[in-house]
């Protein structure tokens, strides 16, 4: 990547090298370096769409005239899949091979997600394309592992994608759009450098450089097997320095769908959840454990960020050390929660977001220390959770979006009749629901005023 950094080219030779290397590497026709797997898939849908017709690629996203219809098994929709509407497609679930078959001629594309085809036993990859005869067929596979010969080209699939920055551990901002020559060459030209839809997806030489060199290390057979060993070494470690009063481990090993081997940890007190350990890991440590994987009283060690077994002897004396003052806060606390306000009732909230504020209603039913109700925004209409400490405030609003559960996160403090504090804003999918994500959209304002007098439950 330095030495590309210090190169001048032109981008379109670079990516006539960069496709045919690819190619050699996976055995595909072709292939791309993209600004993420979500631009791969934008791109692979310009191409699917406008090929390399510069008055319709110029027209994107507008698309009327052209075949603009994109299908999806319905079960496969997922939240990255909106891009395919930016772009200026028509997403069109389905939910049989009988519903494919009829709607099929009007479609210029079907989109797969990967880990979700590997799991359904009725719609495979190989029956759609049965069914859909020469319609491209594009499966995001981003959090998957690229072969030779590629596991979805073999199986039909015209483009496959992958992300550069997960597993392949290239540069975080990079994908990889591979397959139909045609159809890659396309995608190219609807991207960066070039004056059509995909401009603002901007992948750097060096970067370029970066993805291809992890691609060709991630499928050599030698390398492969010295970052499985070492993973192997790294959790050995952390599992023989975790107190055995404390915990219980298991190894994990890695499939097809999760390509590290993981460390599961274990503790018996049922006191204590993943989410505190999780969290302040993070605050007392600053080590960062997978939240989206853990359970109440178990947590996953993923090695893949772990240098040395310095490190996992830090990770493993940080758990010893966590687990043991959380044992001492919980038996040193008082008895029961100290309960000294009331919040049931109609609350009149008020939400700054990052230029705008709008005015939502909670009404909230209380019972000692626990909340519970129901929220409503301008478009939000969903239940709210939490509990009350004294005159403090922890509330969870979620809300059911498209794809996404959408979370509002509050922490108030009531004070002479209005409470007062920050709502963290995130949104997640149900299977990789996490603390994490659910913050993930920053912080607005939040105060809330009391329509009614609050009650004291029975």
């Amino acid at each position: 990547m330095k030495a590309a950094g210090e190169a001048f080219v032109d981008m379109d030779e670079l990516a006539e090298g960069v496709g045919r290397y690819i190619a050699q590497l996976t055995g595909a026709e072709w292939g791309v370096v993209t600004a993420g797997s979500v631009a791969a898939l934008a791109l692979a849908t310009a191409a699917c769409i406008a090929g390399n017709e510069p008055i319709a690629m110029t027209r994107l996203p507008k698309s009327d005239g052209l075949k603009n219809r994109v299908l999806i098994p319905r079960a496969h929709r997922f939240p990255y899949d909106s891009v395919i509407g930016a772009v200026g497609a028509e997403l069109i679930p389905f939910d049989s091979l009988e519903d494919l078959t009829a709607l099929a001629e009007s479609a210029c594309m079907i989109c797969l997600l990967g880990r979700a085809e590997s799991a359904d036993s009725e719609i495979s990859l190989e029956a759609i394309r049965e069914r859909v005869g020469h319609i491209p067929i594009v499966v995001d596979a981003a959090g998957l592992s690229p072969g030779k010969p590629d596991p979805w080209l073999s199986r039909g699939a015209t483009l496959a994608i992958y992300s550069g920055g997960k597993y392949l551990r290239g540069p975080q901002s990079t994908g990889l759009l591979i397959g139909s020559e045609q159809l890659a060459r396309a995608a190219w030209a609807n991207g960066p450098p070039h004056l059509s839809f995909g401009r603002a997806m901007k992948v750097g030489k060096e970067e370029i450089v970066g993805a291809v060199v992890a691609l060709e290390a991630w499928l050599t057979p030698s390398l492969r097997t010295k970052d499985e060993n070492q993973w192997l070494q790294l959790l050995r470690t952390i599992a023989s320095n975790l107190s055995p009063d404390l915990f219980r481990v298991s190894m994990q090993p890695s499939t097809w769908s999760v390509l590290t081997p993981r460390l599961r940890v274990h503790w018996v007190d049922e006191r204590i959840f993943a989410d505190e350990i999780i969290a302040r890991m993070l605050r007392d440590f600053r080590i960062q454990l997978p939240d989206f994987c853990s359970g109440e009283n178990v947590v996953l060690i993923d090695p893949f960020n772990i240098l040395d077994d310095e490190q996992a002897r830090l990770v493993a004396r940080s758990l010893n050390t966590l687990l043991r003052e959380l044992q001492s806060e919980i038996e040193n606390a008082p008895d029961g929660p100290n309960v000294n306000e009331f919040f049931s009732g109609l609350w009149s909230s008020v939400m700054n977001f990052a230029g705008r504020v709008e005015e939502h209603a909670m009404e909230l039913m209380q019972e000692g220390a626990t909340i519970s109700g129901h929220y409503r925004g301008n478009v939000f209409d969903g239940s709210i959770t939490g509990f009350a400490i004294g005159n403090e405030l922890c509330l969870v609003a979620k809300h059911q979006a498209d794809q996404i559960e959408v979370y509002y996160c509050f922490e108030g403090r009531l004070r002479e009749g209005v409470i007062a504090g920050l709502a963290r804003l995130g949104a997640a999918t149900p299977e990789l629901r996490s603390p994490s994500l659910c913050k993930q959209f920053g912080n607005a304002a939040w105060t809330a005023r009391s329509r009614s007098k609050p009650q004291r439950s029975a």
